[in-house]
């Protein structure tokens, strides 16, 4: 009889263990799952940059990556941006940030290859890759940000005025070797400077802006000025600044003076929404 019991307890044991080992197999092949290797150089589950992650083939737009990087600010400026930005067809947007609580600046660049904003490669980018710095800044109060223009009304002179077209009126002025065309549109001052008093070209650069103006709208500023290259309008010697409350925004450097006005344009879009 006791031959018999032990008999049983011996099958049932066995019996048990092989149970536990045919359980215990499914978890070890789906932690083995878990472990293997991630793709080189991404998070797991991160899209590739500059990618839609709802679509891994599906490049970001513009106004998607516009949105990704100013999300990378920390700041308490108003996220005033523009809407959209002039981005060379096949092209790939991205960017440099930095910002603190009372400014931000942002390099925007465009790339043949996605690269991740902020990324190190961007600061060793040859400069034709960039299409501009935009800039915000806080200041105490709406009279110190609106000084930072340098906005004033343009005046004649002694020399005659500047027929620009569209009813707008340029006036000239010389100085330390170069000559300076002055007008307004709003709130807005442009003022062009030429090396070379006798080449028209201060008045080439503002009949061909006063037209283009026409077309394209420009953010409304409190006070806003922009101070053009008359001699090479399509280098980055460009800046445009408006102040709008007690934060002055600036466009910096931009690969020639008509992206810049594209760019500054974006922000009235974002503004007229």
């Amino acid at each position: 009889m006791k031959i018999q019991v032990l008999g049983s307890i011996l099958i049932l044991s066995l019996a048990a263990g092989c149970s536990q080992s045919d359980a215990a197999e499914p978890v070890e092949r789906t932690e083995k799952q878990e472990e293997s290797p991630k793709a080189a150089g991404f998070a797991k589950g991160e899209p590739a940059p500059g990618t839609n992650p709802g679509d891994a083939n599906q490049p970001l737009t513009t106004e998607q990556i516009i949105q990704e990087t100013y999300m990378q600010l920390n700041t308490r400026v108003p996220f005033t941006r523009p809407n959209t930005l002039p981005v060379t067809e096949g092209m790939h947007l991205t960017a440099l940030t930095k910002s603190d609580a009372k400014s931000y600046e942002i390099t925007f660049f465009e790339t043949r290859e996605p690269i991740p904003i902020n990324n190190s490669k961007l600061k060793n980018l040859k400069e034709e890759s960039k299409i501009a710095t935009v800039k915000a800044k806080e200041y105490p109060s709406a009279e110190e940000a609106a000084e930072q223009t340098g906005y004033q009304k343009a005046t004649p002179g002694a020399n005659p005025p500047v027929d620009l077209g569209h009813g707008i009126a340029g006036y000239t002025d010389a100085g330390a070797g170069s000559t300076y065309l002055q007008w307004n549109e709003g709130r807005w001052l442009f003022a062009s400077k030429a090396a070379n008093p006798d080449s028209g070209a201060n008045a080439e650069t503002g009949k061909k802006f006063v037209s283009y103006l026409e077309k394209t709208m420009l953010p409304p500023p409190d006070q806003g000025s922009v101070h053009l290259d008359g001699d090479e309008p399509e280098s980055r010697n460009h800046t445009i600044k408006w102040s709008k409350g007690n934060v002055l925004y600036e466009i910096e450097q931009p690969d020639g003076i008509v992206k810049g006005l594209q760019i500054a344009a974006g922000f009235y879009k974002e503004s007229a929404k």
